[in-house]
C-alpha cells in the first residue's frame, strides 16, 4: 500500500503489503529530488518519535507518523504524507487475520 500527499513533491510512505501492521514491519519515506532530508514526528508504538531517517521501524502499538521531506533545491520545497494505524505482535497478528 502507498500513501501520497497531494501537492508536489509528492512525498510517498510505503508500507508493507499485508492486511496488518507488525511490529519490526518498516515503513520508507520517499520524494524524487536533489538532496531531500526526512523528519518523521509523530507516536510509535504509543510513545512519542521523531527521527531523520528515509525509514522508521514500527514498534507494538499504535502508531501515526507523518514524514517530511524537504528538497534541499533552488525551490527548498517541502512537502508530507501521515499514515496512522496499530502494529501488532507476530501473535497477535495471526490471531487476528484467523478469528476476524
Amino acid at each position: 500500500m502507498t500513501l501520497s500527499a497531494d501537492c508536489p513533491p509528492g512525498v510517498t510512505i510505503t508500507t508493507p503489503d499485508a492486511l496488518l501492521y507488525e511490529a519490526g514491519d518498516v515503513l520508507t519515506c520517499s520524494v524524487d529530488g536533489i538532496n531531500p532530508s526526512y523528519e518523521w514526528s509523530g507516536t510509535n508504538g504509543g510513545s512519542s518519535f521523531s527521527g531523520t531517517s528515509s525509514t522508521v521501524t514500527l514498534v507494538e502499538g499504535e502508531f501515526c507518523l507523518q514524514c517530511t521531506a524537504t528538497l534541499n533545491s533552488v525551490t527548498d520545497c517541502a512537502d508530507c504524507a501521515l499514515v496512522c494505524g496499530t502494529a501488532y505482535s507476530k501473535y497477535q497478528k495471526l490471531h487476528n487475520i484467523f478469528v476476524t
